[in-house]
Order: C-alpha cells, then sequence, then structure tokens
C-alpha cells in the first residue's frame, strides 16, 4: 500500500460519493477493485438473490483468507454509513463483516489483552499499514454503532457489543451504553456474556475499576450459570490484583468444560471466538501474575477433588482439564509454565484415583513430555 492512502478515515459516506472513489487505481484480492461500487450499492437496492451474491464477493475480493486491501479501506466508510442511515436490511450481517476486517478470525490471539496495535509488530511493513488503516476507518464509524447498543433486536445490539469490543481507545465513548445494555432484560444469555466480556476488556483498557462491585456481586451468586464470564472481565480490570473468587470460578468452569464438551457446546454461551468459552478462560487464566499461583492451586485442587470423589474415576476428564490448561504448550522446564498451568500440574499430586490406571501419566508422557508417576511429576515441578 502506497504510504498516501494510509490515511484516516472520513467516517461514513453514501453511496452517491461512490464514483468520486478511485476505484480502477486501488486492488483487491483479485485484482483492480472497479467491481465494489456494484456489490456496495447491491447491498442497499438489490433482490435477496443480488445482496447475497454481493456478500459472497465481498468476502472474496475485500477479506481474502483474512486479508485486506486497499479497495477494503475505501469501502469501509460506505458500510458505515449504511448502518448510520438504516439502509441495509442486514445490519448484523455489516456488523459481522466489519468485525472480521478488525480482529479476523482468530480472536483468541488478542484475548485476554484485547486489541493492541504493538501485537502486529512481527507483520510486514505494508500488511501493518493495511491493518492499521482498516481498524481506524472502522474506528471513525463508533459514533455510529455506538447507538445500535440500544437496539430492541439483541441480535443486532449483540453485534454491535462483539464489534465494539475491539477499540479500547474509544472506551469512554462505549462503555455507558454497554453498562445500560448489561442490565436490559431480556437479553440472550450469549449476548449477555459478551457484554460482560466486552466491559471487561474495554474498562481494563483504560483503568476504570468501576465495574468492579456489580462483578464481584456476579461472582457471589452461585445460582449464576454465567459467572464465568464476569470472572474474565473482573480479571482484566482488576489486575494485577484478580480475586481469589474469579480464579475459581473460572478453573470450575474448566472442569464443567472437560467433563462433557458436547454437551457444553450444545447451548450458545458467548458470541466470542465461535462460542467457545474455553477460549476466554484459558488466556486469562494463564495471564495470571506469579502472586495468584496458590490461589489458582486452591481452585485447580478442588476441581481434582470433585473429579476423585466421583462413583466411577474417569482419568480423563483430569487429562482434558490439564489439557485445557497446557494448551499446546511443550514445557521443557517447569520454569516456562505460567503460574496457572504450574498449579494445574500440581494439583492432579492431590489424587490417587485418577493415577491408578496408568492412563493419566501415559497422556501426560505422550502429549507433553512430562513425567508420567505423581512422585516423578512433583520431583519435577519442584525444580521451579
Amino acid at each position: 500500500m502506497r504510504p498516501d492512502r494510509a490515511v484516516p478515515s472520513p467516517g461514513t459516506r453514501p453511496l452517491d460519493e461512490l464514483d468520486q472513489v478511485p476505484w480502477a487505481e486501488l486492488r483487491h484480492a483479485h485484482g483492480p477493485a472497479t467491481d465494489v461500487p456494484e456489490q456496495l450499492r447491491a447491498l442497499v437496492r438489490g433482490d435477496r438473490e443480488r445482496r447475497t451474491q454481493a456478500w459472497d464477493r465481498m468476502w472474496s475480493n475485500l477479506y481474502h483468507q483474512g486479508s485486506v486491501y486497499e479497495a477494503t479501506l475505501h469501502a469501509v466508510p460506505f458500510l458505515l454509513h449504511m448502518l448510520a442511515e438504516g439502509t441495509t436490511p442486514h445490519p448484523a450481517r455489516v456488523l459481522v463483516y466489519l468485525r472480521h476486517l478488525v480482529v479476523g478470525e482468530d480472536e483468541a490471539a488478542l484475548l485476554p489483552d484485547g486489541y493492541d496495535e504493538a501485537g502486529f509488530a512481527g507483520w510486514p511493513q505494508q500488511d501493518r499499514e493495511l491493518e492499521a488503516a482498516t481498524h481506524a476507518a472502522v474506528a471513525a464509524g463508533v459514533p455510529v454503532i455506538v447507538p445500535l447498543l440500544d437496539h430492541q433486536d439483541p441480535g443486532i445490539a449483540g453485534e454491535a457489543v462483539h464489534l465494539l469490543a475491539w477499540f479500547p481507545g474509544r472506551a469512554a465513548d462505549i462503555l455507558p451504553a454497554l453498562r445500560r445494555l448489561s442490565v436490559r432484560s431480556p437479553l440472550p444469555r450469549s449476548d449477555r456474556t459478551t457484554v460482560l466480556i466486552a466491559i471487561g476488556l474495554l474498562a481494563g483498557a483504560c483503568g476504570d475499576r468501576s465495574d468492579t462491585a456489580p462483578l464481584e456481586r456476579m461472582l457471589a451468586d452461585v445460582d449464576d450459570p454465567d459467572r464465568w464470564a464476569a470472572a474474565v472481565a473482573l480479571s482484566r480490570i482488576a489486575t494485577p490484583d484478580v480475586p481469589a473468587t474469579a480464579i475459581d470460578v473460572l478453573v470450575a468452569e474448566l472442569g464443567a468444560i472437560s467433563a462433557d464438551p458436547e454437551e457444553y457446546e450444545m447451548e450458545p454461551r458467548t458470541g466470542f471466538c465461535f462460542n467457545s468459552p474455553e477460549q476466554l478462560i484459558v488466556p486469562t487464566l494463564h495471564q495470571l501474575p506469579a502472586a495468584s499461583r496458590d490461589a489458582a492451586l486452591d481452585a485447580a485442587g478442588r476441581s481434582i477433588a470433585g473429579i476423585e470423589n466421583q462413583d466411577q474415576v474417569p482419568w480423563a476428564e483430569a487429562a482434558d482439564l490439564v489439557a485445557l490448561a497446557l494448551g499446546e504448550a511443550e514445557p521443557g522446564s517447569p520454569d516456562t509454565l505460567t503460574p496457572c498451568q504450574h498449579a494445574m500440574l500440581r494439583a492432579l499430586l492431590t489424587g490417587d484415583r485418577i493415577w491408578a490406571s496408568g492412563q493419566l501419566g501415559m497422556r501426560l508422557s505422550s502429549e507433553y513430555g512430562l513425567p508420567d508417576t505423581p512422585d516423578a511429576l512433583e520431583e519435577w515441578l519442584d525444580r521451579a
């Protein structure tokens, strides 16, 4: 991308200004972007078939395999204008599309820290420029998107939340409306958790701790099935002083996921990470400071005790719990473990029955190169 094209977005632009853009000089994934104006017009004026075709082409042309292009940057203001004027029959689809332009497919790579341009430092210069310019173009539309948080359609409001979560620099503009939405009733479960996590990401980014008390009240409600989302948010806001209760809730939720992952996935639980709460919980736990190790160990110990006390001890459940915590790590030494990973492995030492079949040890050894007996594992952990 030429430097003169990496300019801030003008915000929103009506479709009657489409011909003012030099589309023939701009590129998308498949060449000159001369077809983009027709696609944008079809999103507003076309019938259902034309709109579907236009969306398919825009995904292929302007967001091909997760990449953005010069033409992408210039299309954003027109998409924002559709939201501002309510001219698109599918505002939720526009919001989803804009979110993908900003964060791509792998949201987990940005969690739990939220969007940070420094995270793209290792990218090629041209890709960094396009990423930053596209983020700025969508950010210029934040004033247009924030009112959608009050939309009566929870699907539209939920997608607006999901998109706005990635603009920490605009947190002060977004948080008041997010807080209103958080107490709105009824709100689908997956949208409610998305709101809570977005509050954590944005409030944490700007050092706003005013949501601490209501989030802690949610943690205290043992009948609330979405306490894990409040714990994720609180962990972001309260860093480095993460409450032990939040750690306990996060580890307990990992235990619930490992106990029956198929049943757990049946109900939509969050808009983030394609309804995969573990992709939010695990990186949150990995970010815990060393001072939280004892709290993590206590929480992991309770989870292992719950497995031990079942009538039939499913050793695989303990192994799955550890696998969630370790992820793709290949710990060459205990010094490479995060406090949570260390605590999860050490909690295994409190169990006897889960080791009895030898299957747990075999899995730890074959998948992670870890010792396959509790005594050997304890000795290995003590080296840290």
